[in-house]
């Protein structure tokens, strides 16, 4: 059987979403397949636990996962690979995923965006990235002259646009850890928006 993987952009929806209320509607290619996922997934919020339902044709399977789990998006993809490779009701453990796929500040850009983004830093200028939304976010930063540093513009979406926007002053290093703090506040702000029913 087939080793079906869940794509980056994915995993970034789930890290978003694990944190909200709502209902999600997912579309995705496995990364080691063209075979697409078509899923709901639906997220209640409580006290104690986070009940994930995953609904997918017309089967319907729920996990409970600990409010205290700060995983709570890596229990629930290997809760959805599980149901795609047909091991939800054989009890058979999934591989332990590795942390690096966490998505963690530096996991949301691959190694060549971290790269675009340290240049725009230093030079000024503006990029789209795809960092796992709907459409891709804009950037302009405009270099400071009074003082070192930056001035930025982040835009998530044409539909329903998420912005912000702020100066930050320091080295290349703060501004660029500012960024991707700002990167990483736009992508939990749009992503319901961009994918809820």
């Amino acid at each position: 059987m087939n080793r079906f993987s869940l794509a980056d952009k994915t995993h970034r929806l789930l890290a978003a979403q694990v944190n909200l209320n709502g209902t999600f509607h997912h579309s995705c290619n496995f990364k080691n397949t063209n075979l697409p996922l078509i899923f709901v997934l639906q997220v209640e919020r409580g006290s104690s636990g986070t009940l994930f339902t995953i609904v997918t044709g017309d089967e319907k399977h729920s996990l409970t996962v600990n409010s205290a789990d700060k995983d709570k998006h890596l229990v629930l993809a290997d809760f959805i690979e599980s149901i795609a490779n047909g091991r939800v009701d054989t009890a058979e453990p999934a591989t332990p995923r590795a942390r690096a796929e966490s998505v963690d500040r530096g996991q949301l850009l691959d190694t060549n965006q971290q790269e675009q983004l340290h240049q725009l830093v230093r030079q000024g200028g503006s990029l789209k990235l795809d960092i796992g939304l709907d459409e891709a976010v804009s950037l302009a930063v405009h270099c400071t002259q009074s003082r070192k540093g930056i001035t930025a513009i982040l835009v998530a979406g044409d539909s329903c646009q998420c912005t912000q926007c702020f100066t930050a002053y320091g080295d290349d290093q703060h501004s660029f850890n500012r960024l991707l703090q700002s990167l990483d506040h736009l992508v939990t702000s749009a992503a319901p928006a961009a994918l809820a029913a």
